[in-house]
């Protein structure tokens, strides 16, 4: 009777991959092992066997390390292939860019590119693996530069910004314009939060990994009057300070943990910050390590573009806590991101796009804000997937025996709406954006001017290449 390898977990070194670049992995990238389950599955339903798939799964499961590796050895073993990671926003792709720079020592050279969209960037055919945003992809895809047909991996990471009503339209165009082109190109959509995923998959002509599996339990709850009511029914006795954000981050911190809070505006991340240094640094200094801190505050003095906003950060960092907002210069964020990372500065308040994709797992996650300001609408309450998107910020792995993700109830009352509404509900589908008046004639005219479609019946084609005409036309 022969073994059944579906009750076999996979290694590293079991993977179709070469020697040289397994034994990198395991080396440089924290002695990783085995495989996670949802990186198992990818592999065996054929992810290095170049099939097109989405990774709908948890945060902290592997899905950027399985892009990696699809990525890196497309590159070492298809002489000459390139890959392109793709990503939602500017920053996120130079930190994707900075983490995948490890692999130049095997040789694969890593360039990233993000603006400039009137330009075909050629210097870019001198590179292996190009990292830049859905915008930029979508201009040079207009450009139809020559070092495209040499595109092996196309990874759109954050897949569910098709639903986005300005991002979702550009990824659709990149989609159409790569079919249109005849490329030969393997397609790897990852993200945590797609309702669904089955849909995406068959509009991806994708195999689909789905999976709610995660390497650290996940407890979510919200926070009112001093007690933390959980889904499960179950709840915690928290002291309270007389500030629900402040009395859930020294709980945190005081019993050795991060917090990452979440809230809707960038005065609030400077107001709450502010509010926590404050505490803490009266508390005394046993919770953090003054030295270091100090050390940091400098860094960011020297580095900051902004003088006002640095010297306010470079204080408030010097009791442990930091704000993180789309203000701060990029490299300004990235001594707080790698400061937090690093365990010394222990409360990071965001806004709420670095929910996008950064990697900065905390204890413990706090939304203090559901609802947020749109222009022209008013107050609106966040959707589900962008609160699920926060929550998989809980749990560092290796160093946390579980994540929290708690909401803030201003009333009794609101403690059911917000664990119906939030916790207990499901992920919204993600729906297509390009049928809107501004997106279709962006498109199709950029598809035209570019010279994708000639006539009537290549437009068709061009359209029926996007997310709308799977979900008008589902059987087809």
């Amino acid at each position: 009777m022969g073994i059944n390898v579906w009750l076999v977990t996979l290694r590293i070194a079991d993977l179709p991959l070469p020697d040289v670049l397994k034994d990198f992995v395991i080396r440089e990238r924290g002695g990783i092992q085995e495989l996670y389950p949802p990186q198992e599955e990818a592999v065996r339903k054929g992810l290095f066997d170049g099939r097109n798939m989405v990774m709908c799964t948890s945060t902290a499961t592997g899905k950027t390390l399985m892009a990696e590796l699809v990525m890196v050895n497309a590159v070492l073993t298809r002489g000459g292939v390139k890959a392109i990671l793709a990503v939602p926003l500017r920053a996120l792709a130079y930190e994707k860019a900075r983490d995948l720079r490890i692999y130049e020592r095997l040789g694969v050279r890593i360039a990233v590119t993000t603006g400039e969209y009137d330009k075909e960037d050629a210097w870019l055919m001198n590179y292996d693996i190009v990292v830049t945003t859905y915008e930029k992809l979508d201009s040079l895809l207009r450009h139809k530069a020559e070092w495209l047909k040499q595109v092996g991996v196309l990874v759109i990471d954050e897949i569910h910004y098709i639903d986005d009503d300005k991002r979702g339209p550009t990824i659709e165009s990149i989609i159409a314009k790569v079919k249109a082109l005849g490329l030969n190109t393997q397609l790897l959509a990852l993200s945590a939060t797609v309702g669904n995923a089955e849909e995406i998959a068959n509009y991806l002509n994708a195999e689909l990994v789905v999976s709610d599996w995660r390497p650290v339990k996940l407890r979510e709850g919200v926070y009112y009057d001093g007690v933390i009511y959980y889904a499960d029914g179950s709840r915690a006795l928290i002291k309270d300070l007389g500030n629900p954000v402040l009395s859930l981050v020294m709980n945190t911190i005081i019993n050795g943990g991060q917090a990452l809070v979440f809230t809707n505006s960038r005065s609030n991340t400077v107001k709450l910050a502010q509010q926590i240094s404050h505490y803490i640094c009266n508390y005394g200094t046993k919770l953090i390590e003054p030295s270091a801190l100090t050390k940091i505050s400098s860094s960011i003095i020297e580095t900051s573009q902004s003088k006002l906003l640095g010297e306010e950060l470079a204080r408030i960092v010097k009791c442990g806590v930091a704000f993180h907002h789309a203000g701060l210069d990029m490299d300004t964020r990235s001594i707080v991101e790698n400061s937090f990372r690093d365990r010394l500065i222990k409360v990071v308040v965001a806004t709420t796009t670095l929910a996008a994709g950064v990697n900065l797992p905390a204890r413990r996650v706090i939304i203090h804000e559901y609802r947020r300001y749109e222009p022209g609408i008013g107050m609106e309450e966040l959707p589900v997937m962008e609160y699920k998107q926060m929550a998989g910020r809980a749990g560092r792995p290796g160093l946390d025996p579980y994540g929290e993700a708690v909401l803030i109830a201003r009333s009794e009352d609101e403690i059911d709406y917000l664990i119906r509404n939030y916790v207990n509900a499901r992920v919204e589908d993600v729906k297509s954006k390009f049928l809107t008046d501004k997106n279709l004639a962006t498109h199709v005219l950029s598809a035209i001017a570019s010279g994708y479609a000639s006539s009537i019946d290549d437009v068709m084609r061009f359209v029926s290449s996007t997310r709308v005409h799977s979900e008008w036309f589902p059987q087809e």
